[in-house]
């Protein structure tokens, strides 16, 4: 009986800590998100929705004491105008327009993974976004293109998804230019290749196909027919993990023109990558740092990835 007993209590606390990680909060009225749960309960949400009314102290609040936030929809919240000290931006009496993402707003917010914004957004403000390291999905609904401010987003950090028939609009626009920047909703899918060869089926048992998908993240053992597929069949791959994977091997041009890819995890027992691997990839960004089992990397591997600061070479004796 006190077993049974301390496992109710134990599944209990467990759906209770699920919960407060996903919320949906509406705010009546702006400058009350802070009214709406416990410092507690902010300090373990990970995934929010926001409905009603924001102004700038609603998003300092955001920004400072939601401290696990990874994943935040603001689709159907109204911003509202707000002139004081209490906003983001740092000991100032500031201006914060209305349907704008205000100035500062989650400056330095590291943990923050994606962002969903309204229809209604006129404006991402100065520095909005800078310094959110992990910000990989900025998704914007509105089809005619928001203004971008100085630093208010990293181009070699983030990729924009726009409505359908829209990535043009923005492309056309200076500020959006040098963005990754891809049509639709965002698609992620993790799978485990049990068997080699069987990638497209697991993919397929995910509900979604290859050409659908924008992040992957693969465990398990694949074959030379899995890259193949991930080369002909993922034209719009932003992001792969192969962290969990058990590939000796990256072959040749499998990356190959993938312009649109901005991250890799490699295998940790990864001990190859073939010629052209990556060439042409443009968005690959910042740094990679290859395993240390890495022994050879073939020629041109990463020919045309203007934008890679560096690649990290641990192992010893690389040819």
């Amino acid at each position: 009986m006190k077993n049974r007993l301390l496992w109710i209590i134990l599944l209990v606390g467990f759906n209770i800590c699920h919960l407060s990680a996903q919320m949906s909060i509406r705010v009546p009225e702006v400058g009350e998100l802070r009214a709406q749960l416990t410092e507690e309960e902010a300090q373990q949400v990970t995934h929010l929705t926001l409905t009603g009314k924001l102004n700038a102290i609603d998003f300092k609040v955001l920004r400072d004491e939601f401290n696990k936030l990874e994943y935040l929809d603001l689709t159907n919240a109204e911003i509202k105008l707000y002139v004081g000290k209490k906003g983001t931006y740092p000991e100032k009496t500031y201006v914060y327009p209305m349907n704008c993402i205000p100035a500062y707003a989650f400056k330095d917010k590291k943990t923050l993974k994606q962002v969903i914004l309204s229809p209604n957004l006129k404006n991402i403000e100065d520095c909005a976004f800078m310094g959110c390291d992990n910000l990989r999905i900025c998704q914007i609904k509105k089809k005619k293109s928001v203004n971008l401010l100085p630093q208010a987003l990293n181009d070699s950090l983030t990729t924009v998804f726009v409505p359908l028939g829209s990535r043009d609009e923005y492309w056309r626009k200076p500020q959006w230019e040098h963005f990754n920047i891809l049509e639709g909703d965002p698609v992620s899918v993790t799978v485990t290749v049990n068997e080699p060869g069987t990638l497209d089926n697991e993919i397929r048992k995910s509900g979604y196909r290859p050409d659908q998908i924008n992040f992957l993240k693969v465990s398990g053992s694949m074959d030379l027919a899995d890259f193949k597929n991930i080369r002909d069949n993922m034209p719009d791959l932003v992001g792969i993990d192969l962290s969990e994977s058990n590939n000796g091997i990256i072959p040749e041009f499998t990356f190959a023109q993938k312009r649109y890819l901005m991250y890799i995890d490699f295998p940790k027992t990864l001990k190859t990558i073939g010629q052209r691997a990556f060439s042409g990839c443009t968005h690959l960004s910042g740094e990679l740092v290859l395993p240390e089992s890495v022994t050879e990397v073939g020629d041109s591997a990463f020919l045309g990835c203007d934008r890679l600061e560096k690649v990290m070479l641990n192992g010893k004796d690389v040819k």
